[in-house]
């Protein structure tokens, strides 16, 4: 089977989409050749043989009408060799290149994880055949094309490795740096525990990058709320880290907040909880999956008190607890959100 895998770009390690790379070379192992076409193509050492990478343009400088122009060729000049076309996330890419699928009677599957439904999307929907989704949540337009087959986390990468215990409870959140994001709850948490709660043993740190250049006030504001709060030693501001480093920073945390407002599952929680790393977010896609496990791994959205209850909660369980929870959440990721068992199902639909 030979398949073509549209996404936007391929980068070994950068810190959104470097997971690109383990779910390239999962399908590879089941595919005769896997074609890959991108917007932006980077640092691609490490897929596996059978893997071609074309670029429609962007680190080149292409334009967008050329980058689009440059998308429908090359879905044209592969269609009529490949078994179908996966399309990852951006719906105008299955816009662009269901023209060259239907000429050869290819069939377009796309994936899709976001609550935001606009004209694209609908557009797109109503061009393909099959939409693959990680959860009720993350695909909102009402539709019988809709399959919900879960996330695809590399549980080989992402799995537990030996925590050294410290004195000092660490809270580590990693992702974009954007409104949607909610940070400023998980500050205020933790100004409550800080000033009237007395925690002394507590270290935050938040790892990203702004998600857009119009984001930098957010980002300076969280600074500066940290700065007029005196938070300075216990809430640190990371650089993105390569998703590579992912597991080794994972590794070195008591819990993992999220507070993303998205509505979809976000992978960030998934890849925690392979690495055996309590985690707790108010992200409604989670919700149900999540208090199933325990009520303790659920807050109430833009409630930093309610936040601060279940830090408390988490901080505070013993030990054998602890590692029961761990385990219980990565058994969780691994029945239903395995990139092994994602693959299986993707390479299912061309068959």
């Amino acid at each position: 089977m030979r398949l073509i895998f549209v996404t936007r770009k391929i980068h070994r390690g950068d810190p959104l989409t470097g997971f690109i790379f383990g779910w390239l070379n999962a399908l590879a192992q089941d595919l005769d050749v896997l074609y890959v076409i991108c917007q932006e193509k980077g640092n691609t050492s490490g897929l596996a043989q059978n893997i071609e990478v074309h670029s429609f343009g962007k680190e080149k400088g292409y334009g967008k009408f050329r980058q689009g122009f440059s998308l429908f060729a090359l879905s044209f000049s592969l269609a009529k060799k490949s078994d179908g076309f996966f399309i990852h996330m951006h719906p105008i890419y299955a816009i662009v290149s269901w023209l060259p699928a239907k000429v050869f009677g290819k069939k377009i599957v796309l994936w899709y994880t976001h609550k935001s439904v606009d004209l694209k999307l609908r557009v797109a929907h109503a061009l393909i055949d099959t939409v693959l989704t990680a959860s009720k949540e993350s695909f909102r337009l009402p539709s019988k094309k809709v399959k919900i087959v879960g996330h695809g986390i590399d549980m080989r990468k992402f799995k537990p490795s030996s925590h050294i215990p410290h004195s000092i409870f660490h809270i580590l959140s990693l992702g974009r740096i954007s409104p949607v994001k909610d940070y400023e709850t998980l500050i205020k948490a933790v100004e409550i525990l800080v000033k009237d709660r007395g925690i002394k043993d507590l270290k935050v740190e938040i790892y990203g990058r702004i998600g857009l250049p119009e984001h930098q006030a957010y980002l300076d504001s969280l600074v500066g709320f940290v700065q007029n709060a005196n938070l300075d030693e216990v809430v640190d501001f990371q650089s993105e880290v390569s998703h590579e480093y992912v597991p080794q920073i994972l590794s070195e945390a008591d819990l993992f907040v999220n507070l993303s407002q998205t509505g979809s599952i976000d992978k960030a929680v998934l890849e925690a909880a392979a690495c055996g790393v309590v985690v707790l977010t108010s992200n409604e896609a989670f919700e149900k999956p999540l208090k199933a496990i325990s009520p303790h791994l659920f807050f109430e959205r833009n409630n930093p008190r309610d936040l601060v209850k279940k830090i408390l909660e988490l901080k505070n369980l013993a030990g054998e607890e602890r590692s029961k929870l761990a385990g219980e959440l990565r058994n969780w990721v691994e029945r239903e959100h395995n990139l092994n068992n994602l693959v299986n199902l993707i390479v299912a639909e061309f068959k």
